[in-house]
């Protein structure tokens, strides 16, 4: 019988998914489409949220000891969903490698200046190949140490306080914004990484009835590292410099004086690896499965290899900064769609075999 992840570690693991390399460009996303205050759009948002998972965990009361794919392939055969399985794999992949090559343009505007981003990006998939060929549990094991190792970055904010002014939060709300229904959907992106949980609930001690809060916990420690450091954001930058400032939260660690360390942001981002690579290994992972659905004869090895292949062809021509960043927002609006569309069609599902007098539901 192979080993469970445990709601405890399972809630480290939704936090470590979904915050990624947004969080350090988060406050001018906030800035620019939601102007004065926007640091409250992150609650508003993580409400919203908390419905999709609320959804999710719907899926999994109402379809007990049945994984994802036997759902589906309970009304609809899974010759018909292959195309879906392999379209979602591919979409699941490309952004990986799209997030692995947003951070590498990041690292390298900061200390890398010399070095070829092809060769970073190749060493970051060997990475995520050695880790995304081992079973759920032992990447969960990594990802403790990870969470470890990094969530002390959080309370750099705290350094600030002190330079901070309410005066700069001003009485109104939601002023000077841009455009507010496409900053809900790029906030929204920030917390992509909860409808991995789908596909992982067939891998979790379930002998805790209530083991779904963790994810919930998870996801509410994603939202308080998020509020907290677009919080300090705003009483430390006037709106015109957040609106401006490509990484604020960069910005920010920069002005950290620590003796031991001259360029501490240089230090803090490129720790940040570990929380990108455990985003990216775990897309990869649930590709993985969709893609072994499809292809039931592909070993764990080859279908990682397969993905990771894919994903750089598919954004050979995507190098550019600006270009990487583009196209991250488009295949985030995507995978919004997914996360939360893909729970809803389960329940339409769930429900449709419930009528027909399916007595497993």
């Amino acid at each position: 019988m192979s080993e469970k992840i445990a709601p405890f570690h399972l809630a480290i693991l939704i936090y470590m998914i979904q915050s990624g390399v947004t969080l350090y460009k988060l406050p001018r996303m906030l800035a620019v489409n939601f102007g004065t205050n926007g640091w409250l759009m992150i609650v508003i948002v993580s409400f919203i949220v908390l419905v999709n998972l609320l959804l999710i965990s719907f899926v999994i009361r109402f379809r007990i000891g049945e994984n994802v794919f036997e759902i589906m392939e309970g009304l609809i055969p899974a010759k018909v969903m292959a195309p879906f399985y392999l379209l979602l794999a591919i979409t699941w992949s490309l952004l990986a490698v799209l997030v692995s090559k947003d951070f590498i343009s990041i690292n390298q505007v900061l200390s890398l200046q010399n070095t070829n981003s092809s060769m970073l990006i190749v060493i970051l998939m060997i990475l995520t190949f050695y880790l995304g060929v081992k079973d759920i549990y032992t990447i969960s094991k990594a990802t403790n140490i990870f969470f470890l190792l990094t969530i002390w970055m959080s309370l750099l904010m705290i350094y600030h306080v002190p330079y901070t002014s309410f005066l700069r939060l001003t009485p109104f709300i939601f002023k000077e914004g841009k455009n507010a229904a496409e900053g809900i959907i790029q906030v929204y992106t920030a917390f992509l990484g909860f409808e991995l949980v789908l596909f992982l609930f067939p891998y979790i001690d379930q002998s805790k009835p209530k083991w779904f809060r963790s994810v919930y916990f998870g996801h509410m420690i994603t939202t308080a590292v998020y509020t907290l450091t677009c919080f300090v954001s705003y009483l430390y930058f006037s709106l015109d410099q957040l609106k401006i400032t490509s990484y604020p939260v960069l910005n920010l660690i920069a002005y950290v004086e620590i003796e031991l360390i001259e360029r501490i942001e240089s230090f803090v981002f490129t720790l940040f690896l570990m929380k990108i690579l455990v985003t990216v290994v775990l897309y990869i992972w649930a590709s993985c499965l969709l893609l072994e659905r499809v292809i039931p004869k592909l070993s764990r090895k080859q279908s990682v290899a397969f993905l990771i292949i894919s994903g750089l062809l598919l954004s050979l021509k995507i190098n550019v900064m600006a270009d990487v960043e583009n196209w991250l927002l488009i295949l985030g609006f995507v995978a919004v769609g997914f996360a939360v569309g893909l729970p809803i069609i389960l329940l339409i599902v769930i429900g449709i075999r419930t009528y027909r007098g399916d007595h497993r539901a």
